[in-house]
């Protein structure tokens, strides 16, 4: 019987290993995950400000072509 608990730990044992190297691997590709997120953002943030600087011209002659009442 002794044997019994023995292999019962060390299965235990066994399956926390496996479940701590499977959190690191989700730990590590979170971390991917999110840098490639800040690296969009911050290609969205300076496409929106180049947008806004081409779209400011633009803006101010169709304010021009506008008839004041």
């Amino acid at each position: 019987m002794p044997w019994m608990i023995v292999a019962a730990v060390g299965l235990c044992t066994a399956g926390l290993l496996v479940l701590g190297w499977c959190a690191l691997l989700v730990h590590r590709q979170v971390q991917l995950l999110a840098r490639e997120l800040d690296a969009g953002a911050r290609r969205i943030a300076g496409a929106a400000a180049g947008l806004e600087r081409a779209a400011e011209p633009v803006a101010r002659r169709a304010g021009d072509l506008v008839p004041h009442a």
